[in-house]
């Protein structure tokens, strides 16, 4: 195990890594939650490894939700219902059509373009 490591050091597990960031929370509590516990930082590296990977609807998509959820004072129950309809916007553009299963796919077909953008990985074992 590599105890020193710092996080991904290849252009593509950077990106890999910076959208699972989004991607894991979005899973668990949905997008809309997703843009609202990233900071500005994270969001916008989660877009730009969604469009690193070529999933530029879904990274349009996270923007869009961001930007509308930056605009709703969640502390005014006045803006519950604004912000339902944002949450079920937000699952309809996240998951879509195909549902959630889009990075799988993206990241084998960058691994096959370019495999060099991608560390090799850790030796198992002692």
């Amino acid at each position: 195990m590599d105890y020193d490591y710092q996080g991904p050091r290849a252009e593509g597990d950077r990106a890999l890594y910076d959208l699972l960031m989004l991607d894991n929370v979005a899973r668990n509590g949905g997008p809309l939650h997703g843009v609202g516990v990233l900071d500005q930082a994270e969001l916008a590296a989660a877009v730009a490894g969604y469009r690193w990977f070529g999933l530029d609807a879904r990274a349009g998509a996270i923007e869009s939700v961001a930007a509308e959820a930056s605009r709703i004072d969640q502390e005014d129950p006045d803006s519950l219902p604004t912000a339902a309809v944002l949450e079920e916007r937000a699952d309809d553009l996240y998951f879509g059509e195909q549902g959630g299963d889009l990075i799988g796919p993206a990241f084998e077909q960058k691994l096959a373009e370019n495999p060099d953008a991608f560390a090799d990985p850790a030796p198992v074992g002692p």
